[in-house]
């Protein structure tokens, strides 16, 4: 009677151990096959990070990643065996955003680099980890918060325009709220005026239908601007914390596509002017 107790006792620890390894298995793949498709980070090593609005997504057909950093846009590849993880390659565009923004994405990306392995919860979030620490943790659904919708309503909206020779500065700064004129080239000595409402929202019109990540590939129709004493000029569209800012082109001569836009600046710095 004791043989076949203990050999019942054997058979089930056998068995429990066999079901054990099948649903490792079985979980690795679960994880793999869930992998791919687009993730929202919520948390950066414990701290939430909900309202910069990060986002990873992957590509399990050509392992390839990218995403939003918080100001840049992100991109590489990555490779998976099991639970384990490698991202490479990681690159990333340019643009400039707020100092708290591009620490946090600055923060992000070093994090990526060093994930080692990942984990799936129940309902499909991911953790990223390196040394068995969570440094990332994202979601499936996109994160809203109260927060959040008061950040949209006060969202900035502005464009700024600015010339200069080698005796000559002027400073044009366009917001809703109001319109920032300078001829100090420290910018110490700022008239401000009130906008027109109607004028704000031509001018909104023109700051919308702009090709934003285009900008900085405009081409000068002309090159004046290399010469010495020649008027230069740049114009940059501040979106939120972005600022997305053209190259240098001929004051008087801007790229084709922004041309009504600079145009319509002008036009309403000169008619405040007046007033």
């Amino acid at each position: 009677m004791m043989k076949f107790i203990l050999s019942l006792v054997a058979l089930l620890i056998t068995v429990s151990s066999c079901k054990s390894n099948t649903d490792v298995v079985e979980n690795s793949k679960t994880m793999q096959e869930h992998l791919s498709g687009t993730y929202y980070i919520t948390q950066l090593e414990g701290n939430d990070i909900t309202l910069n609005k990060l986002e990873i997504t992957f590509d399990e057909t050509s392992n390839k990643v990218n995403g939003t950093a918080g100001c840049n846009s992100f991109f590489g590849n990555y490779s998976t065996e099991n639970n384990t993880i490698t991202f490479g390659d990681i690159g990333a565009t340019k643009k400039l955003c707020s100092k708290n923004i591009m620490a946090i994405e600055a923060y992000f990306l070093k994090s990526l680099s060093l994930v080692d392995s990942f984990s799936v919860d129940a309902n499909g979030g991911i953790s990223l980890l390196a040394n068995d620490k969570i440094l990332i943790t994202a979601t499936r659904t996109a994160q809203t918060t109260k927060k959040s919708d008061e950040i949209n309503d006060n969202y900035i909206t502005a464009v700024k325009y600015q010339t200069s020779t080698r005796g000559f500065f002027n400073f044009i700064l366009i917001s809703k709220n109001k319109i920032a004129i300078s001829e100090d080239r420290s910018l110490q000595n700022i008239k401000n005026y009130n906008i027109d409402a109607t004028q704000w929202n031509e001018l909104k019109s023109l700051i919308d239908a702009t090709d934003l990540e285009g900008l900085l590939k405009l081409t000068p129709p002309s090159q004046n601007h290399q010469h010495d004493g020649a008027a230069h000029a740049t114009l940059a569209l501040q979106i939120g914390d972005i600022e997305y800012m053209t190259p240098t082109f001929d004051h008087g001569n801007p790229p084709k596509a922004i041309e009504a836009l600079v145009n319509k600046v002008l036009s309403i710095k000169e008619n405040t002017v007046k007033q």
